[in-house]
């Protein structure tokens, strides 16, 4: 299959479906960090009906759930009769609405088969014409992290955990109750990943387990 890995600059999905035998090219605004087929430039501008096969992983800073109350941090003259958001939350919920924009415009893309990636979010309570997503985790491919994230599928199978590559969780005791944790988490659940100036950046890679699940799942669609 012609593959385009769109909003990717690791090369890790790309490099997969290269590996058995397809003609796969990475997009993003930046360069890729591994050598091999990569164009850097606004994926709008690539995307075309010659490719089979679309898995895009667009920016989820404005997407995703554990950022969206900064879009709603009210300015201390706002009232409940006048409701004024400060700045920054008015600038937030303009590139919330703009990444919604991007997303609609990958989905609808000349190609015929889609994978759009991304964590949890407001896709569908924001794009109802969005299909329900397949969540996947990357401890069900062999990974010790937790990491919850979105499919929306257009003409494709979904994936298939791999059972025997299931990486089981430490356990937490808190306030009497078990919680699950994994390597990426430390025991009240935030991500382990300590502050840095790439910490964004590193968190928004794919798994390898997830980059081979999906080329299991998806190599033969012909």
């Amino acid at each position: 299959m012609k593959v385009l890995i769109a909003c990717e600059y690791s090369g890790i999905v790309r490099d997969a479906f290269i590996s058995m035998g397809h003609d796969a090219i990475s997009c993003d605004l930046l360069p890729s960090e591994s050598p091999g087929p990569h164009i850097q430039d606004n994926v709008l501008d690539v995307i075309n009906p010659t490719f089979d096969l679309m898995i895009a992983h667009p920016p989820c800073t404005y997407l995703c759930s554990s950022g969206l109350h900064w879009n709603t941090r009210k300015s201390v003259d706002s009232t409940p009769e006048n409701v004024i958001y400060t700045p920054e939350a008015v600038a937030r919920q303009q590139k919330t609405k703009d990444a919604l924009k991007f997303i609609k415009m990958l989905w609808e893309a000349p190609i015929k088969r889609i994978c759009i990636e991304n964590p949890v979010g407001i896709i569908n309570s924001r794009l109802p014409f969005m299909p329900r997503p397949q969540y996947i985790q990357p401890y069900e491919y062999g990974h010790d992290a937790s990491k919850k994230t979105g499919l929306w599928l257009k003409n494709l199978p979904m994936l298939v955990p791999w059972s025997e590559d299931y990486v089981q969780p430490r356990l937490v005791e808190k306030n009497g109750r078990i919680y699950n944790r994994w390597a990426n988490q430390t025991d009240s659940g935030q991500n382990a990943l300590p502050e840095s100036a790439n910490r964004g950046h590193d968190r928004a890679k794919t798994y390898n387990g997830i980059a081979w699940g999906m080329l299991e799942a998806w190599h033969d669609q012909t």
